[in-house]
């Protein structure tokens, strides 16, 4: 298998196989440090990640995976979808962020301000519209999945200071089960905790790092 070949097959690994691999430093000079495995977590070297006090939330934009593309929705469904997505999304954050994790949210850009740029990219929902319409059912062996990225950054200058990559997947069953509205939105708030959690975790560890 020549060289080509191989880099083919790796880009048609899955998510989570792409995740155990993860680059040890980015394009824009991130270092790779120590996390769960299925998470890369990445900062800047020599920031003081303690004079953060105060933490801003960024717009979220949400990329549907490309299958997505020939699914039955409606785009207002679609645009529906997306603003809940959304809405979980920014709600996990908050709660971990400010509630548990001390921050106060805010939308200045001053020296000790922390921005925070969510994305959800690769979206894949087994049965986005599964309840929805009276009269059918849907059964399936799992939610989804789809890579949760939040980006932090220097609110003053803009620079990147640190970047949390999550790849999550719903609970996998053997046996398929009915999927409704209920089921669906259980599994994505809790993706969407899991990411909001590792970005506590990882800003806990980085303030622990004495200031150069």
């Amino acid at each position: 298998m020549d060289r080509r070949t191989f880099a083919t097959c790796l880009a048609m690994l899955p998510l989570a196989a792409a995740a155990a691999e993860p680059p040890e430093v980015t394009e824009d000079g991130l270092v790779r440090v120590p996390s769960s495995r299925k998470v890369g977590v990445y900062r800047a070297p020599d920031v003081p990640f303690a004079r953060y006090r105060r933490i801003s939330l960024g717009d979220i934009p949400v990329v549907f995976r490309k299958k997505h593309k020939d699914l039955q929705l409606e785009e207002e469904d679609r645009e529906r979808l997306r603003a809940e997505l959304v809405g979980m999304f920014r709600d996990a954050l908050i709660a971990e962020l400010v509630e548990r994790g001390g921050y106060t949210l805010t939308e200045s850009t001053d020296p000790d301000v922390l921005r925070i740029d969510p994305s959800i990219i690769d979206l894949d929902i087994s049965a986005p519209d599964a309840g929805t319409v009276p009269g059918t059912r849907t059964f399936v062996r799992t939610t989804g999945s789809m890579q949760l990225n939040v980006e932090l950054r220097d609110a003053a200058s803009g620079v990147s200071v640190a970047r949390i990559i999550d790849y999550e997947k719903g609970r996998e069953v053997r046996e398929l089960q009915l999927a409704n509205r209920v089921t669906t939105t259980q599994d994505l708030r809790q993706m969407f905790a899991s990411a909001a959690r590792y970005t506590r975790e990882a800003l806990n560890v980085a303030k622990t790092r004495r200031e150069p």
